[in-house]
């Protein structure tokens, strides 16, 4: 009789028998002879090692995923939104007005750095979770709606006593579930407002609701020429409606800038106003006066108001120390266009980005732009430099005819002949100035574009009366980018086509020659040189691409490097032997009209004594 085994041997056995079914197949498809089966314990070593393995994985696998998982929201956005100004009363300029009206909210964003942060105050953090626990609240309300529709329609169905009696209990489960969610939602509510009703265990969680963190500030669709447009309806009940503030919750906007115009003659005021969402606070409100015409000045100025009240930040103090002791005696200090006279100690303003800039007699001015944040003191050492007075005589390479300022003042018409002269302020620093001027273009109505380059003077070329020379890029620097990418791109187009005729002929080539060289009879040597001969064609076409890519490369590069302002040079004796040719023809020019005016005038004292001859005879013969 044959002898009844148990279960844990039939596990055993059945689980033996999947292994070394395993291994044969495995050592089968690797094409490797079996020559021994396995032992149990090696493969639960191997079974082991597996396990292991996908430890190891699951485990990196959360660790690079434990931001997604995370529940801190310090890295979300703070989003800035504005929306297109309204127009209260104007006298003329409609369609300017109409323009400035979407152009000025464009502006101010575009004035909004991307690195700017805002921190989340405590009345903030509070708004923003009543808001989301209403929002929550108002949906479970609708499924405690739902649910205890469907417990009372239970009584229209055919149910049996015991059916009847099972469905009520799972949907009194269901509302109950909704009841308990909308209570904790009521105490997270209560806890919110009262946070010291909170237990003792739940303080660490009642603290973190009291940090200041803060958010990066991203503009609406990260776009600063998309403004926000709300329904009419919305709009006529105003910002302070459930139905804005719906609409601006669904685009997830934190910031709302909103304004006014108001025209005379050629002159504009702008009233812009910041609402924080949600609860539509308003948190500032900022006029500027400015011409019509210079909208982006105006624009700038709001921005640089509104900023402070965008980043939130606490406020800092800063210490300034200038010296020498002569220059701190009448120093004048600027901080955001307002001047102080004299230099206080210190000055409490908002964290964030501030220009500053430092002004005295006699000395050169220092100005700097500076992140005031992360700290609450700062410290500002100014130590100024006394000013020299120098020029500097510049003259191009390249004559354009045009004209040229440097440090925003005019410094002189172009000339071919002469130098420009720079009145500048020699105090070892770069300068930048910028040229404007006609050059001569086919594609012009008038074959003239009127055109501005920058151009820039190094610090170790500042030297009173030195003589120094630039070339002008008289060429569209953007255009000249645009064609050398495009040769790029075909030239590395030409690479990628010429790669499979090389891979193709150089396979060929190869098979053949191993076949020939193993006795094939159906491969003769005149089909080995000919697929040579084509895997040569093959590399030489692929290396002149790809020797014509990296020029292109080179060449775009070079094109790009252009944008940058060309450099001030030595002047080299080359243009001033060009200056000197030029100085000797405008001066024969000048020799030869002096000469045709001369003869000009004594052909019209001819003229006139003829004249006079012939009037003097014609009386005698009367």
């Amino acid at each position: 009789m044959r002898k009844r085994r148990t279960i844990k041997q039939l596990v055993a056995v059945r689980t033996r028998r999947a292994m070394i079914f395993h291994f044969a197949v495995k050592r089968i498809l690797s094409r490797k002879k079996v020559s021994t089966f396995p032992d149990e314990n090696n493969m639960k070593f191997h079974l082991s090692l597996r396990f292991t393995r996908w430890a190891f994985i699951f485990t990196i696998l959360v660790f690079l995923c434990a931001n997604v998982f995370c529940e801190e929201t310090a890295d979300e956005a703070w989003i800035l939104a504005a929306q297109k100004f309204e127009i209260e009363e104007h006298k003329n300029n409609p369609a300017a007005l109409e323009s400035a009206a979407s152009t000025i909210p464009k502006l101010i964003l575009e004035q909004i750095s991307l690195d700017t942060k805002r921190t989340i105050l405590r009345d903030e953090q509070i708004s923003q979770k009543l808001d989301s626990l209403l929002t929550e609240r108002l949906s479970l309300f609708l499924d405690l709606s739902k649910e205890m529709k469907s417990r009372d329609a239970l009584i229209l169905n055919n149910y049996t006593m015991f059916e009847y009696r099972d469905a009520l209990k799972a949907q009194e489960k269901k509302i109950d579930e909704v009841q308990k969610k909308i209570d904790a939602n009521l105490k997270a509510q209560e806890e919110a407002l009262l946070p010291g009703a909170a237990k003792a265990k739940g303080f660490r969680k009642t603290k973190k609701i009291w940090e200041l963190p803060s958010k990066n500030v991203s503009l609406y669709k990260q776009d600063s020429e998309s403004l926000f447009s709300s329904s009419d309806a919305s709009k006529n009940d105003g910002v302070d409606s459930w139905a804005f503030a719906k609409e601006i919750e669904q685009a997830k906007i934190s910031g709302l800038v909103r304004g006014s115009l108001v025209s005379y003659g050629n002159y504009l005021s702008v009233t812009a106003e910041l609402d924080i969402f949600p609860g539509a606070k308003k948190a500032a409100s900022v006029t500027e006066v400015g011409a019509l015409s210079d909208v982006r000045q105006i624009a700038k100025n709001i921005a640089f108001a509104l900023l402070p009240k965008i980043a939130n930040a606490m406020p800092v103090e800063i210490e300034f120390r200038i010296s020498p002791e002569s220059a701190a005696k009448n120093a004048t200090l600027t901080i955001d266009s307002v001047v102080y006279r004299p230099v206080p100690e210190k000055i409490s303003l908002d964290s964030g980005m501030h220009s500053v800039s430092v002004d005295a007699e006699g000395f050169a001015r220092e100005s700097f732009l500076y992140d005031f944040s992360e700290q609450r003191k700062f410290l500002v050492e100014a130590n100024l430099r006394e000013e020299s007075k120098g020029e500097i005589k510049l003259a191009l390479s390249r004559f354009v005819p045009g004209t040229m300022f440097f440090d925003g003042k005019f410094a002189g018409e172009s000339s071919a002949s002469d130098f420009v002269k720079v009145p500048l302020k020699v105090n070892g620093n770069t300068v930048f100035g910028y040229f404007e001027g006609t050059v001569k273009d086919k594609n012009a109505p008038d074959g003239e574009r009127s055109e501005t380059m920058f151009m820039m003077i190094p610090s170790d070329l500042m030297v009173d009366s030195a003589e120094l020379e630039t070339k002008l890029r008289v060429f569209d620097v953007s255009k000249n980018i645009d064609k050398r990418r495009k040769m790029l791109y075909l030239s590395y187009s030409a690479l990628l086509v010429s790669l499979p005729f090389m891979f193709y002929s150089y396979g060929k080539f190869s098979s053949y020659q191993n076949s020939y060289s193993l006795g094939y009879e159906n491969i003769s040597r005149s089909d080995v040189e000919r697929y040579r001969n084509l895997s040569l064609v093959g590399i030489g076409l692929v290396s002149a691409c790809g020797a014509w890519m990296l020029g292109e490369l080179v060449a775009y590069l070079i094109a790009v490097d252009k944008i940058l302002p060309p450099k001030a040079k030595k002047i080299k004796s080359r243009t001033l032997r060009k200056m000197e040719a030029e100085r000797e023809l405008e001066a024969m020019r000048l020799l030869g009209e002096t000469k045709a005016s001369q003869s000009d005038e004594e052909a019209e004292a001819e003229i006139s004594q003829d004249d006079s001859d012939l009037k003097s005879e014609e009386v005698d013969a009367e």
